[in-house]
């Protein structure tokens, strides 16, 4: 048996993450297409399958004209790629998703698959592939409402590639975009030990404030630094879910200006309060520092990985 893997960035990359290494921890042969430019995944991708590479549509958060160029050229990449028949196609989401799709559905040589976003639902994305016949994963019962014909499969996160321990950190994490008002809130805490990935905010002037501090704009093992962690301040993304649920982190979830583009206050406070987070409503020093103190306290919630079980459906099907 035969799939293809269309990652995306991201949280999409995620998702794609977590059901590839399924797949090919069950002797799926897989290939793998990555956006160009997002170099950073391919050290991961390829220990599970062939990697591929395509042009992304639109970069998070940027306006939809600037992009309107790349489409002709991801749709005529995917007709080079897609030549190839394959038992399914996984897609992971975002725009990255769209034109692969277009093409396999002129085609029709595969069995659609695609996974709807773990907090805000509908994603125009996803949306789009579902009413033109991929089956939708879900993480929850709830999202049921939006997706009725949708597959329930639980929360789909990473697994742990390494065993957890205390190394005494405070691990920031903020995505793709990266949160600057958070970063400007966290440099006034109390705290002696911290790890911060600042993605696309210049992490200079941040590390002059606190040099004891590790600052960093990308890196190739959050896992790593995860599972060392004693406690994961993050963004509403699957940065949160493989924290929880994989390595059993406390974690803190903050509502930032750069997000808000994405989520609505009442669907990050939601996800918190499954997963047994702390939700903070505004990147605020005193704020921030409490919720770590109290996110301590708290159980980890029980759930089953939802990435083996769509394994197991697109193994079966």
């Amino acid at each position: 048996m035969r799939g293809l893997i269309v990652a995306g960035y991201g949280g999409h990359a995620a998702y794609s993450y977590a059901v590839a290494y399924e797949l090919a921890r069950v002797g799926i042969e897989l290939d793998i297409v990555l956006p160009r430019g997002y170099g950073y995944l391919t050290k991961r991708f390829e220990k599970l399958g062939k990697v591929h590479y395509m042009t992304l549509p639109r970069k998070p958060l940027e306006p939809f004209y600037k992009g309107l160029y790349k489409w002709p050229i991801a749709i005529a990449e995917s007709l080079k790629l897609l030549r190839e028949k394959y038992d399914f196609v996984f897609y992971g989401g975002s725009n990255f998703s769209v034109p692969p799709f277009i093409v396999e559905k002129f085609l029709k040589h595969s069995r659609a698959y695609t996974i709807e976003d773990h907090i805000h639902i509908p994603t125009k994305a996803t949306r789009l592939l579902h009413e033109l016949g991929a089956t939708v994963f879900l993480h929850w019962v709830d999202q049921l409402r939006v997706y009725p014909r949708g597959v329930v499969v639980g929360p789909v996160y990473e697994p742990p590639l390494y065993e957890p321990w205390d190394g005494g950190y405070v691990l920031v994490t903020t995505g793709t975009v990266g949160a600057k008002d958070l970063f400007d809130a966290l440099v006034e805490l109390d705290v002696e030990k911290a790890v911060v990935k600042t993605s696309d905010v210049d992490p200079e002037p941040y590390a002059k404030k606190k040099p004891n501090w590790v600052f960093f704009k990308y890196v190739e093992d959050m896992d790593k630094l995860i599972a060392g962690a004693s406690v994961v301040v993050v963004h509403p993304g699957v940065t949160a879910l493989t924290a929880r649920l994989a390595y059993g982190k406390p974690v803190v979830v903050v509502y930032t200006k750069r997000h808000a583009k994405q989520y609505t206050v009442a669907e990050v406070k939601g996800f918190a309060e499954k997963i047994n987070a702390v939700f903070v409503e505004e990147a605020n020093p005193e704020k921030i520092a409490t919720a770590i103190d109290k996110a301590k306290k708290l159980d980890k919630p029980s759930f089953k990985n939802g990435a083996r079980e769509i394994a197991s459906i697109l193994v079966k099907d």
